[in-house]
């Protein structure tokens, strides 16, 4: 995009924001950097439940299905909220791992030539972003590039390089503490479903301990009345075990999936700071091309 003195070269485009993000891509509310927005998420956990239980319904009269159908529908209807906040936080997680993956993209982007004697100067700052914003549809959408365009406008208005090292490593804080606060929604879900789980716990052992308590109450029943009678206290003690079990299943998938969300995060905030550091401000000469 530039040539070795910082000169537009050419304004062909090279990347699109809009072609990347997934959400930009289907028209939806578009999150910041990787971050998805929490109605796309909400739009997508909704599909996966239509498509969960949509797939489910048609075999649940018998066999395998109407078992797999009572697991998700029955006991409560607990099932049915585990469900969905699992089918949330796996959409928050899938969105943001593709956000990444389109973030990645602006990381190939070249504006300084490999050759070390080329550097940016007060007098280039502004060539080599306009070179950037030729090429690159959606600049402020890019972490990577929006954190360098940023810093070259401010070029012309630092002093020395460690000025400069400064406001990037501020930039840099500042879009850690928002990536951190993206993942925000999907643990407070991690919290809420073995809560549910629990609740489920709760009414199942209360309806065990009731339907135990009319069993004892029935001295002159007959074997197979007291045999009804314990069936249901069982029912109430599945409840209770079954919501458990489920709400810490996945609350266990979507902490593991979270944690390599996490890390893909991290490893991009990494990138972006090398890069900042390889291509900005260890090519800034701030003390010539002043007007």
């Amino acid at each position: 995009m530039t040539d070795h003195a910082g000169s537009h070269v050419s304004h062909a485009t090279v990347l699109r924001f809009a072609a990347l993000d997934p959400e930009a891509r289907l028209r939806l509310p578009v999150g910041r950097f990787t971050t998805p927005s929490m109605s796309a998420s909400l739009l997508l956990a909704l599909l996966m439940m239509a498509v969960v239980y949509g797939g489910a319904a048609p075999f649940r009269s018998a066999g395998v299905g109407e078992v797999v159908w009572r697991y998700l529908t029955a006991f409560d209807r607990i099932p049915i909220f585990i469900a969905f906040f699992s089918c949330w936080s796996l959409s928050v997680i899938v969105l943001k791992l593709l956000k990444i993956r389109a973030q990645q993209r602006a990381l190939r982007v070249r504006f300084a030539p490999e050759d070390p004697a080329w550097h940016i100067s007060r007098a280039t700052a502004m060539q080599v972003v306009s070179a950037i914003e030729g090429s690159v549809e959606g600049v402020e959408h890019f972490m990577y590039l929006h954190r360098v365009t940023g810093a070259l406008r401010s070029v012309r208005n630092v002093g020395r390089v460690g000025d400069l090292e400064e406001m990037m490593s501020n930039r840099a804080a500042d879009d850690e503490l928002q990536v951190d606060g993206g993942y925000v929604p999907v643990r407070a879900f991690i919290w809420a479903i073995p809560v549910l789980g629990f609740i489920g716990t709760v009414l199942g052992l209360t309806e065990a301990i009731g339907q135990f308590g009319g069993v004892l109450a029935q001295k002159d029943a007959d074997l197979q009345a007291l045999t009804r009678q314990l069936t249901q206290v069982i029912g109430g003690l599945d409840t209770a075990f079954v919501t458990t079990g489920e709400g810490l299943v996945m609350a266990l998938v979507i902490h593991l999936t979270l944690t390599l969300a996490r890390r893909a995060d991290d490893m991009l905030l990494d990138a972006c700071r090398d890069a900042c550091a390889r291509h900005v401000t260890g090519r800034v000469r701030v003390a010539e091309g002043i007007d």
